[in-house]
């Protein structure tokens, strides 16, 4: 039931809610209180009615509520979003009513981050992070519509991949010293990447019959602290064949580092401890590439493992589940530009053919006898 009641100097609007709440708003003009009225009737009818106190609720506040609903994601993602919140979103919209944010101050806001010198993938991570908060306000009913939704975000220039022949894979992997260069050879070889080498167990290892197996991966949270979780994507658990070569290379380390426990870290730092990357990237793989003049990233280790299976004529889909890949539109979508043979062998195949037919049609044709007097 809807009404109005006339106040000194304002008019009151009063309806229930769905649920039977009663509610209330103050209008200084009837016919604004009656226009309110009647959309809240229609937002009921099409089931779009929000509670709109929930709207007033300050975006700060919202946050942390978000955070509260986000604890059976995975601790990278909640530490990742709780960072985006606390340094980007909730200093620039804080003190927004959750139902007053404007789509241009947030596009405002990505194109001042782009201009202060953020990187846009960066920029990019704090709109998801963003609309994401604003998505679940609405799956809550907090929020009629997300703001987001009318916001173009930077676009993230995509990152050229590195690729190495195996003279610089030889020369990289050789520049680092004992302890790392079977790491090198083995994430080359088996295209792993980086949370699964440093999380690598000895019971994973089965260098009998040269396999790897890919259960878990290691990854390093903000405090420093290291998380053991779940592989990538559910493909992302695979067994890989190693090469002889490489084989050799780990019986000689877990010889070499005493790694015997089934649980024992394959690759550790020189204390044994887990292995950090902004140590690794500082101490070691920089050092060896200034040495053998070679620019890569370590994740461009595993591009190189494609690129080098390609070339050997390795079958996409083999590759596909090599790497661990979610789909075959993955593999292809990622390194296609690296398999030109195909398109070729497409052509040649298409050539060779035609010109069998034409050659069987041409044979098959019946020769007419000539006309009489024909010369």
């Amino acid at each position: 039931m809807a009404y109005i009641q006339k106040r000194s100097g304002s008019y009151r609007a009063r309806w229930t809610d769905p649920v039977g709440k009663v509610h209330s708003r103050t209008f200084k003009r009837k016919a604004d209180a009656e226009r309110f009225l009647r959309e809240v009737d229609a937002d009921m009818v099409r089931g779009l009615w929000v509670d709109p106190r929930d709207a007033e609720m300050p975006l700060a506040q919202w946050a942390e509520e978000f955070l509260r609903l986000c604890r059976r994601l995975s601790p990278t993602t909640q530490e990742t979003y709780k960072r985006d919140i606390d340094k980007y979103i909730v200093p620039r919209f804080g003190h927004y009513r959750l139902g007053q944010l404007p789509a241009d101050q947030i596009e405002n806001w990505l194109n001042d981050e782009v201009d202060a010198g953020i990187a846009p993938s960066s920029v990019h991570r704090h709109y998801r992070t963003l609309r994401r908060m604003l998505e679940v306000a609405v799956e809550k009913q907090k929020l009629l519509i997300n703001p987001c939704s009318r916001v173009k975000p930077p676009r993230v220039p995509k990152t050229e991949m590195a690729f190495l022949d195996w003279n610089d894979v030889i020369r990289l992997a050789d520049a680092h010293g004992d302890r790392f260069r079977p790491m090198i050879y083995l994430a080359v070889d088996s295209g792993m990447r980086w949370s699964e080498l440093v999380g690598l167990r000895r019971s994973n290892l089965d260098l009998t019959r040269g396999k790897v197996r890919v259960t878990e991966q290691l990854v390093q949270m903000q405090d420093g602290s290291f998380l053991r979780k779940e592989p990538k994507t559910p493909s992302s658990v695979r067994s890989i064949t190693l090469s002889a070569f490489t084989v050799e290379l780990l019986v000689e380390h877990l010889r070499a580092t005493g790694c015997n426990g089934r649980d024992d870290l394959v690759f550790t730092n020189g204390a044994g401890n887990p292995i950090a990357s902004s140590s690794f990237l500082t101490g070691h793989f920089r050092k060896a590439q200034t040495a053998v003049n070679i620019r890569c990233r370590v994740h461009d280790l595993r591009h190189t493992s494609v690129a080098l299976a390609i070339a050997s004529g390795a079958h996409p889909k083999a590759i596909q589940a090599r790497m661990g890949h979610s789909s075959i539109n993955v593999t292809l979508d990622r390194y296609g530009h690296l398999f030109p043979e195909l398109d070729e062998g497409i052509a040649s195949a298409f050539g060779k053919s035609l010109e069998q037919a034409r050659t069987a049609q041409l044979n098959n044709v019946v020769q007419l006898p000539l006309p009489k007097g024909s010369a």
